[in-house]
């Protein structure tokens, strides 16, 4: 129904504000629906005119549908442009309506509907995340600030202190390797001298081994050091453990002994219970001195507010990221909004370049250039600012100057390697000049390639092409399984050497499409059959796609099924020390097949070989990010499957959303905000 009449008896009236039934199947426009017409009641109930009820229940159903497509809030110009209307009509009207409140009403006055000053409507909730979000940001990049008390290593002796920070990173991230300026170690700078530190780099940039630095020198500075590691999925949490710990061994015995055994996700990290609440919030924060991040392009703008409400004032938080790729499922892209643009002031220059011990003048040669003008950013906001003082009365440093580092220089693929100059395409948005890239001479093997199928379904060709990719794990399995006791460590390193990515889960093209034909050609060439009336077979990849906290496996996890003692099916897991363990196929979490993902679940992971399949037409699900955190998958070789103007319009498509954090964080900065 669309009357927004809880009076069953009334036929329904579609048209009442402007949108048609929701199909049975698309639950979420049922949802937003649902609510728009309890909005619309509560409106009538409470004296609204009529026309004050219809504008209540469209500012409720676009505000829930906003939130659902990855949007924190909608503009009211974008409510008023769809029914004819002028953005004053609709604030008027909503405001008229009782269910839309200001944006200087408390969290507890808060009405369903929220308008700030800027024209953005929000569902109450997001709005109340987003200004949480902001105020314990500018809190915690202003410890010690505010009141002139030294940051983090900061002391007295500013000579001293740049020398003690210089020895330090001499002696854990090693003399510098040439004359260009090491972001690492001005992250490393930032990170030891202050509260908050957002590090963004894409795949191969090193920010694991910024982390390892970071963590050896506050080691050796402080002898009971409380530090915990997380991440958003527990795949996620896992390979940052694992990277962790791969690295541990270029570190002095004693100090490595002395990194975190163990890593989160964010739910366990915050202690996750009953009706969404956690354990750990603003008056029970976390127990720790520094909370490192990984994988933060990925948080919402729910998650963050939780995270940040987490933090004590005095812990060291260090976000890691990559801001170009996939942003949150859930509604916001926080990461790539504060890692938008990187500003500093003078002291913190200053500061950077007298630990680095290298003139301020080469440093700020070296400063990224973040003069674009088409991100949606207030440029004043973000100005690079000249005053020594952030809390200066000119207003125009940032509240996230000298917090934020971007991570360029690429040591897993050169950026001048074919999938380094891809990359960079694809993030300027520059199509034509990715396609120059990707050859497309199918006969050709090479590291960066384009072949054209645009056939609904799959042709021969192409799935014989990616048959072909598993055929080393085919090979593999088919080994495994000629021995009594199949091992199923050779079988992982092959699986990781090759895998599809798909942008879509249904469909010819779709993540369980490819799927299905995939484990057709593998079990053909490995000799393989299926279990009795399932769809087990020896060798099924699996991905975990809940997390089981009971059995400890986590959403991302992979598995591979092989025979067990007796000839049982069992699925084997490797662990972050190289160890397997055995689950029965009917204990496992919910889980998928995986010799393809979608991107969105690739999202952390790295192939020697990635294929990006696309969808035979445009789809709403495709844009720049999607492919680029596609195509930075690959180690050595990437191929791209489908039309080239189906991707020429996905790389021309930047994702947008539409948030005010920038607005909260200005608010809470300029003390708007209590």
């Amino acid at each position: 129904m669309s009357t927004f009449d809880d009076n069953a008896s009334q036929p329904p009236r579609i048209d009442d504000i402007g949108v048609t039934l929701p199909a049975p199947a698309d639950f979420s426009i049922a949802l937003a629906e649902g609510f728009a017409r309890r909005i619309g009641t509560l409106a009538r109930r409470g004296g609204a005119t009529t026309d004050a009820v219809k504008w209540a229940a469209r500012g409720a159903f676009a505000a829930s549908r906003a939130t659902d497509e990855g949007h924190v809030c909608v503009p009211l110009t974008v409510l008023a442009r769809r029914f004819d209307a002028t953005s004053a009509e609709v604030r008027a009207a909503l405001f008229a309506s009782g269910m839309a409140s200001d944006a200087s009403q408390s969290s507890a006055a808060l009405r369903p509907l929220v308008i700030d000053g800027q024209g953005r409507l929000y569902l109450a909730r997001y709005f109340d995340y987003e200004r949480r979000l902001a105020r314990s940001l500018v809190m915690h990049a202003g410890v010690g600030a505010a009141s002139g008390e030294p940051e983090g290593d900061v002391d007295a002796n500013a000579n001293a202190n740049a020398a003690s920070l210089n020895e330090r990173l001499l002696r854990y991230f090693g003399p510098p390797k040439d004359d260009e300026v090491d972001w690492q170690r001005v992250a490393a700078v930032m990170a030891l001298s202050g509260h908050l530190t957002i590090v963004s780099g894409g795949p191969g940039t090193g920010k694991t081994t910024t982390v390892v630095g970071v963590l050896a020198c506050l080691l050796d500075a402080h002898a009971d050091l409380r530090i915990a590691l997380a991440a958003p999925t527990g795949k996620a949490a896992q390979r940052m453990q694992e990277a962790l710990l791969a690295r541990a061994g270029d570190l002095p015995p004693e100090l490595a002994a002395r990194l975190p055994q163990t890593s989160y996700t964010l739910h366990r990290l915050l202690g996750s219970g009953p009706g969404g609440r956690f354990r750990h919030h603003r008056d029970n924060p976390l127990p720790y001195d520094v909370v490192v991040i990984d994988e933060a392009s990925m948080i919402d703008v729910a998650m963050a507010a939780h995270l940040l409400d987490a933090i004590a004032p005095r812990t060291r938080l260090v976000m890691l990221g990559d801001k170009d790729q996939l942003a949150a499922v859930e509604a916001g892209a926080v990461f790539a909004e504060l890692s938008a643009r990187p500003s500093f002031t003078a002291a913190g220059l200053q500061r950077i370049a007298d630990a680095l011990g290298i003139a301020r003048t080469r440093l700020d040669q070296a400063l990224p250039d973040v003069s674009r003008g088409d991100d949606g950013y207030d440029d004043a906001f973000f100005a690079l600012d000249a005053s020594d003082d952030p809390a200066s009365a000119s207003g125009a440093a940032s509240p996230l100057a000298d917090r934020v580092v971007w991570l360029e220089r690429n040591y897993r693929f050169g950026l001048d390697s074919p999938i380094g100059r891809l990359s960079l395409a694809i993030r300027s948005g520059s199509a034509n000049a990715a396609l120059d890239v990707l050859v497309t001479d199918p006969d050709t093997v090479c590291a960066a390639a384009l072949h054209e199928d645009t056939h609904t379904t799959l042709a021969e060709r192409t799935v014989a092409r990616l048959a072909a990719g598993f055929a080393p794990y085919a090979d593999a399995l088919a080994t495994a399984l000629a021995e009594d006791t199949p091992d199923p460590l050779p079988l992982f390193d092959a699986l990781n050497r090759f895998r599809i990515l798909c942008a879509t889960r249904s469909g010819p093209r779709g993540v369980d499409q490819v799927n299905t034909l995939m484990a057709a050609q593998v079990r053909r060439a490995a000799g393989v059959t299926l279990a009795v009336g399932a769809h087990w077979f020896a060798g099924r990849p699996v991905m975990v796609t809940r997390n089981d906290y009971a059995l400890g496996l986590f959403n991302g996890d992979i598995g591979i099924a092989l025979p067990g003692a007796g000839g049982a099916l069992r699925v084997y897991f490797r662990t972050g020390d190289g160890s397997l363990r055995a689950v029965s196929p009917a204990a496992l979490p919910p889980h998928d097949t995986a010799f393809a993902l979608t991107v969105h679940k690739s999202q952390g992971s790295e192939f020697e070989h990635a294929v990006l399949m696309l969808p035979a037409v445009f789809s709403r699900v495709l844009s720049r990010e999607l492919v680029y955190t596609a195509i930075t998958r690959a180690r050595e070789r990437v191929e791209v499957i489908g039309a080239r103007g189906v991707l020429a319009q996905a790389i021309a498509t930047p994702t947008q959303r539409d948030s005010g954090l920038a607005a909260r964080i200005a608010e809470a900065w300029r003390g708007e905000e209590r």
